[in-house]
């Protein structure tokens, strides 16, 4: 059956769908075959030898079944002398074709079969014994050519089969129902045992594949339907994700570029922000990420803090352990998200070798602090008095947000940086579950 609307996504579902049934095929025929092997412990002696070689043959080609879906099993089977020929004819699922482990498990299926019905069947075996290998044997063959029907080729239109293949599609069911039909004629006494009701079902069961073909396409095209509108909906949401935030964050640089007298502070500040909106939204692209509404953890923020400084200056820096698990609202973290970077930034410009911080939401009114501590040279003394550096931005920033920075000298060298603001009240912050670090 063919679809345009996503023959790629047709046939991908279907190698995937049919990778899985092909592999519980195997494992449900090895469970019919061992039951067949069962069976022998009711034939007379003299019947074993024949018994033993019919089964070999159906167990070998089980087992190139599964060498034909298993990672390394054509390397595994290639290593046995005189198997390079049969490795070669190890079928695709690209190209509707009669492969060896196919052909091997078929003429398994018809060995095996043989054993209890047909020209030639295993003398002296109960009749219920009789009936039920055969019904074993006819549900591995029925298996077997289940997987032809709906092998993955037949929806590979880079490559489709061509109309002799598809024709000879329909008919499979068919000719396999009248091929039983045939073997399960009462050739001899002891397929007359057979009961006439069982031998009637097990040549109508191949018929059932047209029923099971429509439902296996129906599910398909509704699974490729389903991956489309996911797909989709998944490209409206990185669309909105990245105007959301990535291009807003270029905009509001690229206009702040473009300002009469622009400061290069303020120039460098937007550009950390934007470098870290990036890391994250890459993350959420290709690094198995969420974007969680809701907020994020200040781990997670970190992590893109450290990404956009670069690799050399990565091993200075250090975030506290239970700061990373601390929860931020969505309006909480994109001000972290401002400040983090030009604390941290600023420190390592001040040549510190050691950085290390820390974050705690807490008190009454809720409060998020942001703690940087490093072992460099400290403020200059127009760092904070100059009105277009970047801390004395971030300072008037925090004040609209009822925070501000605070600086102070560690007594054994260095500078602590402390900024705060009120917490957001969109979101109840529980003491108890954020507040892991004191605010002092």
């Amino acid at each position: 059956m063919r679809t345009a609307d996503d023959p790629q996504g047709m046939f991908n579902t279907a190698l995937n769908a049919d990778s899985r049934l092909w592999r519980a095929g195997c494992w449900s025929r090895t469970v019919l075959l061992a039951g067949m092997w069962v069976t022998l412990a009711w034939a007379p002696a003299a019947e074993l030898p024949r018994g033993f070689a019919q089964l070999l043959v159906a167990t070998a080609g089980l087992l190139l079944g599964f060498a034909s879906i298993t990672p390394g099993g054509r390397e595994l089977v290639a290593k046995v002398p005189g198997t390079a020929v049969l490795v070669n004819h190890f079928g695709t699922f690209h190209r509707a074709a009669v492969d060896a482990p196919a052909l091997a498990e078929g003429l398994g299926a018809f060995l095996a079969g043989l054993l209890y019905a047909g020209w030639f069947p295993l003398a002296g075996l109960p009749v219920g014994v009789r009936s039920l290998g055969l019904a074993m044997a006819v549900c591995y063959g029925w298996e077997t050519v289940l997987q032809a029907v709906i092998h993955p080729s037949w929806y590979y239109l880079d490559a489709p089969p061509g109309r002799a293949m598809r024709v000879f599609r329909y008919i499979i069911p068919a000719i396999f129902a009248g091929f039983i039909a045939f073997v399960l004629l009462p050739w001899n006494a002891a397929d007359s045992q057979i009961p006439l009701i069982a031998r009637i079902l097990l040549s109508a069961s191949p018929l059932l594949y047209y029923p099971l073909w429509a439902a296996f396409d129906i599910m398909l095209k509704a699974s490729v339907t389903s991956l489309r509108n996911s797909q989709n909906l998944w490209r409206w949401e990185v669309w909105a994700e990245a105007h959301g935030s990535v291009k807003n964050t270029l905009v509001f640089l690229n206009q702040y570029v473009e300002e009469p007298e622009p400061d290069l502070e303020e120039i460098r500040s937007l550009t950390r922000n934007a470098l870290v909106v990036v890391d994250e939204f890459k993350g959420q692209l290709i690094g198995g990420r969420s974007q969680d509404p809701a907020g994020g953890s200040v781990g997670e923020l970190w992590g893109s803090v450290l990404r956009a400084l670069g690799s050399p200056r990565r091993g200075h820096c250090v975030l506290d352990s239970e700061s990373a698990r601390v929860r931020l609202s969505a309006t909480d973290y994109q001000v972290a998200r401002r400040v983090l970077p030009d604390l941290v930034s600023n420190a390592l410009k001040a040549g510190a070798s050691a950085v290390d911080a820390r974050c705690s939401v807490g008190g009454q009114p809720a409060e998020v602090r942001v703690e940087i501590a490093d072992d460099g040279a400290g403020l200059k003394a127009d760092d904070m008095t100059d009105s277009r550096s970047s801390l004395r931005m971030l300072s008037a920033w925090l004040r609209e947000r009822k925070g501000d920075i605070r600086h102070s000298a560690n007594a054994a060298g260095g500078t602590t940086a402390v900024a705060y603001w009120r917490a957001d009240r969109a979101h109840d912050h529980g003491v108890t579950d954020l507040e892991f670090l004191s605010p002092g």
